[in-house]
């Protein structure tokens, strides 16, 4: 008995019906009908999202800047040369580093076959000589130009000094010695 009264129902209701689709623009609409009748302003979702997107971004962006930034400052502040100390440290350390230079020239000029393995064997110390330099640099950064960090560091180009010029001692006793021996077997 029931199914017939609906039955019913539905045949009296029959053109009084609305049965088609709402728009597409029915819930938009609907909700500014009822945000105007409550006195509610709101801007919708779709507007919001892109400043917060955009913000996101910008700061993203600005701390990637300070990051690297900070880095690259951190890693130009790590070492510090000796010349950075005083105007006279600098004058040493243009010394040495010249003094160094010319001696690498000269070995290179006088150097022959005989002397490949003096030679390269002395690049190698003077490539570990280097290496300390570099800590030491480290160093003074790190203990505020410490008299004991700088001393190491002059001693450090003393070194290197003193074995490139007992390199080219040697170098220059090989090749006389060569000449000798030469001019000897000549006569």
């Amino acid at each position: 008995m029931n199914e017939d009264n609906i039955e019913k129902l539905f045949e009296r209701m029959k053109g009084k019906m609305d049965i088609q689709e709402p728009s597409l623009d029915h819930k938009a609409k609907f909700l500014e009908k009822l945000q105007r009748q409550n006195g509610v302003v709101q801007i919708s979702s779709r507007k919001r999202r892109w400043p917060k997107i955009m913000a996101i971004a910008a700061s993203v962006a600005i701390l990637l800047g300070i990051a690297t930034t900070a880095k690259i400052l951190n890693t130009e502040s790590e070492t510090a040369e000796l010349a950075s100390i005083s105007p006279q440290m600098e004058e040493t350390q243009g010394f040495f580093t010249s003094a160094i230079q010319s001696q690498l020239e000269e070995i290179n000029k006088v150097s022959s076959h005989e002397t490949d393995v003096l030679v390269n064997d002395a690049l190698e110390l003077l490539k570990k000589l280097e290496s300390d330099y570099e800590n030491l640099k480290k160093d003074l950064v790190r203990s505020g130009n410490d008299k004991r960090v700088i001393s190491a560091m002059i001693k450090n180009f003393q070194k290197r000094a003193n074995l490139l010029e007992e390199v080219l001692q040697k170098i220059n006793e090989i090749n006389e010695l060569k000449l000798s021996q030469n001019e000897s077997s000549i006569l």
